[in-house]
């Protein structure tokens, strides 16, 4: 008859899951590592395993219970923000901003951006741009104290698509150039002197993975000045 004796069976379940916790951490770090050179959906599945790994693992921790499922919970938690914010993914940034012409009374002006795509996958954009010559407004305070920022979310929410159809594909470490028209505008006699703002919101929409991601941008700058400012509001 065999026997085994418990000294023997307790080190051998010990040992489980320190090797677990042991390989766990081997996959987060390898997994991390290589996350610019694999699929972010592969990527995902092996911090997923890793998780796994680590949560049995933690049973070689002598700890109530109740702690133990709150470390697991946070664990997966942090998995899902690890995989969010640094699995392989489109970025797009504004990356410039010149105001190429001027609006008169008659004719209308114009304002060029430049969005850029600082991540490591290809996007396929869409959104809205709207630009207007308003009151003079040297700081984002006096935008804030002039009820701008209702006054432009009602005007982006108004704005025509860009593109019209279809969308505009962005390929890692590229950029697109989008025109934006400035209406004609009675204070278009009192840029000469400095005295009106031209403002510009805009937002894109691309997929990211399973998500959408919104982003919105709004600038100001007063001529004769080339200087854009950020608006204390509509930016992330």
């Amino acid at each position: 008859m065999l026997s085994f004796s418990p000294m023997t069976s307790t080190a051998a379940s010990t040992r489980s899951p320190g090797v677990a916790l042991i390989a766990g951490g081997i996959a987060v770090a390898a997994s991390v590592a290589g996350r610019e050179r694999i699929d972010p959906w592969l990527f995902g599945v092996v911090l997923l395993i890793a998780w796994g790994l680590l949560s049995y693992g933690l049973s070689v921790l002598r700890v109530a219970r109740p702690l133990r499922w709150l470390v697991i919970v946070t664990l997966f938690a942090l998995t899902v923000v690890v995989w969010n914010y640094t699995a392989r993914q489109p970025r797009i940034q504004l990356s410039a901003i010149r105001a190429q012409k001027l609006p008169s009374t008659v004719l209308p002006g114009r304002v060029e951006l430049v969005f850029a795509n600082d991540g490591s996958l290809p996007a396929d954009v869409v959104g809205s741009a709207v630009a207007t010559l308003g009151p003079l407004f040297r700081t984002g305070d006096g935008l804030v104290a002039g009820g701008m920022e209702a006054e432009e979310s009602r005007r982006l929410e108004q704005a025509a698509r860009v593109p019209a159809e279809g969308a505009l594909v962005i390929t890692p470490g590229k950029s697109v150039r989008v025109n934006v028209d400035i209406p004609p505008s009675e204070r278009s006699w009192y840029v000469g002197s400095g005295q009106a703002t031209v403002l510009v919101t805009a937002r894109v929409r691309y997929r990211d993975r399973l998500f959408h991601r919104d982003k919105v941008f709004c600038l100001f700058m007063t001529p004769p000045s080339s200087h854009w400012q950020s608006c204390p509001f509509l930016n992330n």
